[in-house]
């Protein structure tokens, strides 16, 4: 299989991560509209245990970002 799929060939490493960061960033939002909206509060607390997950990563990727080496 060709490594094709959305526009992906020829990108470098930290582009892939800046993808990550960016797709991140908009479940991060996605979840906060969900927790606004959720009614019973044992769902909220597991979209809130997600979230907080969500943003971890999203810290560790900016992290990346941050202290990444070019060549």
């Amino acid at each position: 299989m060709h490594n094709q799929m959305n526009g992906q060939q020829g990108k470098n490493a930290i582009q892939h991560v800046h993808d990550v960061q960016s797709q991140l960033q908009s479940a991060k939002s996605c979840l906060n509209q969900a927790i606004s909206t959720v009614e019973k509060p044992e769902n909220k607390k597991r979209i809130q245990d997600t979230l907080n997950a969500v943003d971890n990563a999203l810290n560790t990727c900016n992290t990346t970002i941050t202290n990444y080496q070019e060549s």
